[in-house]
């Protein structure tokens, strides 16, 4: 029934946990309401799937770093985290001169990606050099970050995380952990109150670096330290952490089912809590941009429950559920990367951006048809490795 510790080289749960974020990421960026939005819309808490994404991408990190510096010591380490910060650059670029050269072509419409609409006020950014901007500006700009498909933004910061990572690993090996825990969550504060875009790329907008480092390093720091954080959770504290973070989680759920977003049906609406009381309460404590206090504590709490659930349960869920969601936590990189080929299928399908998502107004039997065909599509490519040689994992 439980998850053997040690009986593969991966742990899987890691694995699962990332398909699940993967999951979550294609259906919000796919803008089509469907069944699968009662999940991926904050239903299951105040959090959402890029917080997943940075730290356990931190944490993984965190645990394959620690055996490179045991192995083959800092530099190799380094190394390898400046190539991978370099490869995904490269691969940023590479993604907006396609787009670009795509655009030319008069058969294919990709506004999609290419620009980014708010649908609270209905206004919509250009998120690409416009055609009349100076070719040297345009190259500048390109080359800075600061234009990128919005679907895809968060791997500027990956890239400028994992140049960070080296320090980190050398504060790690030489005792600092609690500087590099003190420093990080320093600048955390320090954006809260003075909010400010410190490279001014294009993914501070939604991920501003000083705000999200801090669950980067979370996951690295834990990942690194892994077997002394085990040593010190005995079964009695381990235990009571468990039960606090359940407890917290259906909490969080309780509070997130009060949301009054309109795209809902009233029928799974608590009304416990005024609208502009919630909205209020969740600019203070859960915005998603800065990385509201009580948004990082109930990821925290989310974690270690959904972790704790896939190791006491794991025989029944890696059986029903396993075969998908493993392979894409595994390939969550390429998966990521690749999703943006059926967010363009599906808008040329559905023309979703110019139709606000809602359970009202949406086809939902369908739209969960265009969402579960496009999971599907990426789960077979990833299986099929389809164009592995270029696209990064």
């Amino acid at each position: 029934m439980q998850y053997i510790e040690g009986s593969m080289k991966r742990d899987l749960r890691i694995d699962f946990m990332r398909g699940v974020v993967m999951l979550i990421l294609v259906v919000v960026h796919i803008e089509i309401f469907s069944w699968f939005n009662f999940i991926a819309w904050e239903r299951i808490g105040l959090i959402s799937g890029a917080e997943g994404f940075v730290v356990l991408s931190g944490y993984v990190l965190g645990q394959v770093h620690k055996r490179v510096n045991e192995k083959s010591g800092f530099k190799e380490s380094s190394l390898r985290l400046i190539e991978r910060s370099v490869q995904l650059y490269k691969v940023n670029i590479g993604i907006v001169v396609i787009v670009l050269l795509l655009s030319l072509l008069p058969i294919i419409d990709l506004e999609v990606i290419k620009t980014f609409k708010n649908w609270g006020n209905g206004e919509v950014y250009q998120l690409f050099p416009h055609e009349n901007s100076k070719w040297y500006q345009s190259v500048t700009s390109i080359l800075l970050l600061r234009n990128s498909p919005h679907q895809i933004q968060i791997l500027g910061l990956y890239c400028s995380l994992l140049l960070l990572t080296p320090i980190a690993i050398w504060l790690f090996n030489h005792k600092k952990t609690s500087w590099v825990c003190f420093f990080c969550a320093l600048l955390y504060v320090y954006n809260l109150t003075f909010p400010s875009r410190f490279t001014l790329a294009q993914f501070e907008y939604a991920f501003p670096l000083l705000s999200w480092q801090v669950l980067y390093i979370a996951g690295l720091t834990i990942g690194f330290h892994k077997s002394s954080i085990q040593s010190f959770f005995d079964k009695k504290k381990y235990n009571i952490l468990v039960i606090v973070s359940a407890i917290f989680t259906l909490l969080f759920i309780l509070i997130a089912w009060n949301s009054p977003n309109p795209a809902f049906p009233e029928s799974v609406k608590l009304n416990w809590i005024n609208g502009s009381t919630f909205n209020e309460f969740h600019h203070l404590y859960f915005d998603k941009n800065k990385l509201g206090l009580l948004r990082l504590f109930n990821y925290a709490c989310f974690l270690v429950f959904f972790y704790w659930c896939l190791t006491t349960f794991w025989q029944p869920i890696h059986r029903f559920l396993g075969w998908f969601f493993i392979p894409l936590g595994q390939a969550s990189l390429y998966v990521f990367i690749m999703h943006l080929v059926f967010v363009v299928l599906i808008e040329a399908i559905t023309d979703f951006s110019n139709v606000k998502p809602s359970y009202q107004t949406a086809n939902i039997w369908m739209n969960t048809v265009w969402h579960s065909l496009s999971l599907l599509g990426l789960w077979f490519m990833v299986k099929k490795e389809f164009l592995y040689n270029y696209v990064p994992r």
